[in-house]
């Protein structure tokens, strides 16, 4: 009924947010990771450190977070779709073994995220590649 939306749209709201600010937090981590992955230089948390310095000397201290708009399409619906799903599978699981209402053990707990992982990456996956690309695209193009 109108109790069960409500709590579905409150774990996609609350996934949704969780997910925004974790990312955003260490987009500029992730974008260093992104330039390493494309790039034939060696990583090493010194090399991490300077590239990081040195993007900031060039670009400035928000160029850190460039593409960070294109993972936050990614990982705003992952995120919620993830943190609901996961509820769902638990109250589902939950009825099935016999603890309704009750914290679950820890395999179906397992079961629960991983089944939950697995919808949410394969609804989003392909916004995982256009994230990539504009994380190490230069700001002119």
């Amino acid at each position: 009924g109108i109790k069960h939306t409500r709590s579905v749209l409150n774990s996609l709201f609350s996934g949704a947010l969780a997910g925004a600010v974790a990312k955003t937090a260490v987009a500029p981590l992730d974008r260093t990771k992104i330039i390493f992955q494309v790039s034939s230089a060696r990583f090493s948390a010194k090399e991490a450190y300077k590239l990081i310095y040195r993007t900031y000397l060039k670009d400035g201290f928000f160029s850190l977070w460039r593409g960070n708009s294109a993972t936050m399409v990614r990982v705003i619906p992952y995120a919620a779709i993830q943190f609901c799903a996961h509820e769902q599978y638990k109250e589902l699981l939950g009825g099935y073994y016999g603890f309704q209402g009750k914290a679950l053990p820890p395999v179906p707990r397992l079961v629960a995220g991983s089944m939950a992982g697995t919808t949410a990456a394969m609804l989003t996956y392909p916004l995982d590649m256009v994230r990539a690309r504009m994380a190490v695209t230069p700001k002119e193009m």
